[in-house]
């Protein structure tokens, strides 16, 4: 049986006659995996590190919750990349990628062993952290996290587009868009004040989009779910049994499958449940790591059960799931509607492929007449799979000023050039859309095409030959999307991949160089 610990959420409050920590915290920079890292160390004691979430960099952490913990740990904070002070490259945003960083940032500290907790998406990191470093991990701690796979479960269609719907606004509107799906309503309403202060701290150094898109790329495809049993660490599971971001039941099954795991669900709070039950997180947290230092594994609340039993149908219900489910949803998601983008994603167009899910870049149709039925269908297919499509429309001249409003407007918008999209009747409008805007489009993808004879010089041009069936074209073009990467409008960040300078790349439909 599990035993389950509520807080009383009328008890809660934050301590006013605590020192703010963090306020005077150096942030340091050293060279991890190819790029800056900004990490500090506050407190003495065991090490920790806390690894944050999606978009937020280290000054998002509460100040009594690192105040609190600095008082028995040596506290390592750090940005991840793409977040606050590190570099924000356009590249290199892998769950696995992100967990060496940690490890880079270990040996440049000389910790050869440390507690590690990590909130929302750096509980993926942390995950795969333990996976790939399972002997450096003391403790483990996770908090209103997921592991992916087949069994996870994902936010409603509305929580995901208040997540995703980003461009465009200001950090404050994206800063209040988005605390209305991770706050609880009633800390939200009674707080007010200390969650606009919260939110200031936050954006003092924003997260571009594209490094916020790279990194819901990588939490969304992310799955650590059959290497969890392997887990040796002493783990203890925290959620909020308000989350509408990520599901309490995420939780459960993570605890269920790490051998003697500890799971606490705090009654009345959503995904910032450390916002919300400071103290009371304070307090779970460093019971349960001085009891694992200790040998104790489960002083909190008793192991969830663990089930070994699993076996090759338990996997062959794990594989068939996503595909029963991605067929049950394939009219909705060419309809555009009623889809819930981060179920997509992790499921493949083929049964027991990898999934794969958009890493946001603006995408501009070009249909022609013939081919227009199609393109509406791609347009809110790529947009599911998390891409943002736009169409031109059919009657429009290309030497027409609405083309460069269009894609003027589309690229301002993201701050990335663009991919044109068209079939193969239409390329030589899109060869003339791209010459003339060679400063915001960055590739022209013709589908059913294997050729053409006179690609100017410059324009990267991929072709996806498909025999008779535009259909099968526009199935292969995700893959080839996926090879583009991104390139940002104005001036790259100060780390990121060459490109190459050759005129005439040609990618096959698995997006191969040619």
């Amino acid at each position: 049986m599990n035993e389950v610990r509520e807080t009383d959420s009328a008890k809660r409050h934050r301590k006013t006659g605590r020192p703010p920590a963090g306020r005077s915290m150096t942030m340091r920079h050293t060279d991890l995996n190819g790029i800056k890292i900004a990490y500090g160390v506050r407190g003495s004691g065991p090490p920790l590190v806390l690894i944050m979430g999606y978009r937020l960099s280290s000054l998002a952490w509460p100040f009594d919750f690192i105040e609190a913990l600095a008082e028995r740990f040596t506290v390592v904070l750090f940005d991840n990349r793409g977040t606050g002070t590190s570099d924000k490259p356009t590249f290199g945003y892998e769950i696995s990628n992100m967990a060496k960083d940690v490890g880079g940032l270990l040996d440049h500290l000389e910790i050869a062993r440390a507690n590690v907790l990590g909130y929302s998406m750096g509980g993926a990191i942390a995950q795969e952290f333990v996976r790939q470093f399972p002997d450096r991990v003391f403790g483990l701690v996770l908090c209103a996290t997921m592991c992916g796979g087949p069994r996870a479960v994902y936010a409603s269609p509305p929580v995901v587009r208040v997540m995703r719907e980003l461009d465009g606004l200001k950090q404050e509107d994206i800063a209040r868009r988005i605390w209305s799906v991770t706050y609880s309503p009633g800390y939200l309403e009674n707080h007010q004040t200390l969650v606009e202060d919260q939110m200031r701290r936050e954006i003092a150094a924003p997260t571009p989009l594209h490094a916020a898109d790279l990194q819901y790329q990588a939490f969304a495809e992310f799955d650590c779910s059959k290497a969890l049993p392997n887990v040796k660490a002493p783990t203890l599971v925290l959620t909020g049994d308000l989350d509408q971001l990520v599901s309490p039941q995420n939780s459960k099954f993570i605890a269920s499958r790490i051998p003697g795991a500890s799971l606490i669900v705090i009654a009345g709070c959503g995904h910032r449940m450390m916002w919300e039950a400071t103290d009371e997180c304070v307090g779970f947290v460093t019971e349960f790591l001085t009891g694992a230092s200790e040998g104790c594994r489960n002083n909190l609340d008793l192991p969830v059960p663990h089930d070994d039993r699993r076996g090759a149908l338990a996997d062959f219900v794990d594989f068939l799931t996503p595909a029963v489910e991605l067929f049950a949803n394939w009219p909705w998601m060419l309809a555009g509607a009623g889809v819930d983008t981060m179920t997509i994603a992790r499921q493949s167009i083929y049964f027991g492929g990898k999934a794969q899910f958009g890493d946001g870049k603006p995408i501009v149709l070009v249909p022609e007449l013939s081919s227009n039925l199609p393109f509406l269908l791609l347009s809110n297919w790529l947009k599911v799979l998390g891409y943002r499509p736009v169409t031109m429309s059919l009657s429009v001249n290309i030497d027409d000023q609405s083309v460069t409003d269009l894609i003027h407007a589309t690229t301002q918008r993201i701050g990335r050039k663009a991919v044109l999209v068209t079939p193969a009747s239409g390329i030589q409008i899109v060869l003339t859309i791209a010459e003339a805007h060679r400063d915001r489009v960055s590739d022209i993808v013709v589908l059913n095409a294997s050729h053409h004879a006179d690609i100017p010089l410059g324009i990267r041009v991929h072709f996806i030959a498909s025999g008779w069936s535009l259909l099968l074209a526009i199935a292969a073009l995700p893959q080839v999307l996926r090879n583009i990467r991104i390139e940002l409008i104005e001036a790259l960040s100060p780390v990121s991949v060459p490109r190459s300078t050759d005129g005439n790349r040609q990618l096959s439909a698995e997006g191969e160089l040619e």
